[in-house]
Parts: structure tokens; C-alpha cells; sequence
């Protein structure tokens, strides 16, 4: 939009600064006094229209020293993180690295401990190993349920079709 233009605004701020001057020559050309100048409604609302202006030039002013700004950070980073990255990805590859190791040896080669322990840990995980389970066939239970019952339906239907075409009476037969 036009409007959004520093340029435009500084053109329109002229615009009503030459509307209001116009306007307070011609009170003052029929002999008003100032008091009763500044109480006209079309200066106060030529001046309303100059103080808008103004404020629309102020935010498009702070607008672009934001841009400015950010264009200068953005050539700094730029610049900046050849030598940081190098070292952030160094040290972000490193633990990593050591983790996995450890995770490694620790797999491999069980303590002595850890061993005598295992069977006081597996004796508390088998209740919950079981109620795992428990909830699992839960889950496929409704399913083997519903399974069944299509077939049902089915065996039925042919039960009231064969009935249908079969004769009611012995003697139709």
C-alpha cells in the first residue's frame, strides 16, 4: 500500500499542514480570536489528521531502523558462526559418542552384581510382564468377539432365507 510509505506520509502531512494554514487564515480573516480558532471543528480535526500523519511517519521510522537492525544481525551471524559451529559440532558429537560406548560395555559384560540381582529384578517384572499381557488379550478379545459374531449374522441369514424358500407345510412339499 502506498500509504505505507514513508514518502506518501511525508507528501500527505504537507497536504494537511497547508489545509490547516488555509483554514486559520480565513478565521482569522473574519476577525476570530485565537481562542475561538483553536475551538473551530475543522482545525481540530485538521490538526487530529497532521498528529495521525505524524505517528504513522513514527512507526514507519522505528519500522525501519527494526529492519536495519536486523539485517545487521543477520550479516553478523553470518560472519560469526564459521569458527562457533566448528566447535559446537564438535562438542555436540563427543557425548554422543561416549554414551553409546558405555551403553555398549555396560550390555557386554554384566557385574557379578548386577547378575545376583537379576533374578530379584525379573521376579518384580513378571507380574508386570503378566498384567501386560493381560491388557493385550483384553485388547484382542472384543476383537475375536466381533470376528464371531459376523459369522453368526451370517449363518442366520441363510437360516431365515432357507426357511423363506422352504414349504410351510409337509404337504407343499
Amino acid at each position: 500500500m502506498a500509504s505505507k510509505e514513508k514518502n506518501v506520509r511525508e507528501g500527505q502531512k504537507t497536504y494537511w499542514e497547508r489545509k490547516l494554514s488555509q483554514r486559520i487564515e480565513v478565521l482569522t480573516g473574519d476577525g476570530l480570536e485565537t481562542d475561538m480558532i483553536d475551538k473551530d471543528i475543522a482545525v481540530k480535526k485538521l490538526r487530529a489528521k497532521i498528529r495521525e500523519t505524524l505517528h504513522r511517519l513514527r512507526t514507519i521510522e522505528s519500522k525501519e531502523k527494526k529492519i536495519e537492525e536486523m539485517a545487521r544481525v543477520k550479516e553478523e551471524k553470518k560472519a560469526a558462526p564459521l569458527k562457533e559451529k566448528s566447535k559446537k559440532e564438535k562438542a555436540s558429537e563427543k557425548p554422543p559418542a561416549d554414551a553409546k560406548a558405555k551403553k555398549k560395555k555396560k550390555e557386554e559384560k554384566p557385574s557379578v552384581e548386577a547378575k545376583e540381582a537379576a533374578p530379584k529384578d525379573e521376579a518384580k517384572a513378571e507380574p508386570a510382564k503378566e498384567a501386560e499381557k493381560e491388557v493385550k488379550e483384553a485388547k484382542k478379545a472384543p476383537k475375536a468377539e466381533k470376528a464371531k459374531k459376523k459369522p453368526a449374522k451370517a449363518e442366520e441369514e441363510k437360516k431365515d432365507e432357507q426357511a423363506d424358500a422352504a414349504p410351510e407345510t409337509p404337504e407343499e412339499a
